[in-house]
């Protein structure tokens, strides 16, 4: 093998292996436009299960039917790992709300965390709004976070966690929310979801 045989053949090689990669998201929207850097702990990378209830009809005591209608691991894509979680949602209708909401109960302390970290990639050719809301306090009380307008594509969204003005040593849940932008059926993904301090 010749010396320019040699280096196509690692050039395709490297060029195979980067494709082989995961889609990790670096479109940084939120709150900052970069990951911040600082001590970082994984709330859920979706590679030991789930642990993800989606909330429907049976939030009715707090108003209308939720659009969410599942949250289930899948290996259809993953920002890091093999896994993510895929979060269903259909339009709205005249008796439903315009949200849906994808929840984790836990007791966490989140006193001293700065920002919410996940990684979103929304397949739709449309855009959809997302956040995070947090249930504090043994009373579990609401604190939301800004929400972000997710285009279509891979990024990750970043949530400043000093929006909620409750106490957050006492986190009872956590709900990844979305809101619909255009009435449509469809699903989004979210990975690699942390803490960073």
């Amino acid at each position: 093998m010749t010396s320019f045989s040699k280096m196509v053949s690692k050039i395709t090689l490297g060029l195979l292996l980067f494709m082989s990669l995961p889609a990790f998201a670096f479109d940084v929207i939120g709150d900052l436009d970069h990951i911040p850097t600082g001590s970082t702990t994984v709330i859920d990378d979706f590679e030991k299960g789930n642990y993800w209830i989606w909330a429907a009809f049976d939030f009715e005591e707090w108003g209308p039917s939720k659009l969410s209608t599942s949250a289930r691991v899948t290996s259809q894509w993953a920002s890091q790992g093999k896994q993510s979680l895929e979060c269903r949602f259909i339009e709205s209708s005249a008796t439903s709300a315009n949200d849906g909401m994808y929840f984790m109960d836990y007791l966490w302390n989140f006193a001293s965390e700065r920002y919410i970290v996940v990684d979103v990639y929304n397949p739709q050719d449309k855009p959809i709004n997302f956040s995070v809301a947090l249930q504090v306090t043994d009373n579990w009380n609401w604190g939301g976070m800004h929400t972000v307008v997710v285009e279509p594509g891979v990024h990750t969204v970043v949530l400043d966690l000093n929006v909620i003005k409750k106490p957050r040593d006492i986190v009872r849940r956590i709900n990844l929310c979305y809101s619909e932008n255009t009435k449509m059926n469809g699903h989004f993904y979210v990975d690699n979801l942390r803490l960073v301090k």
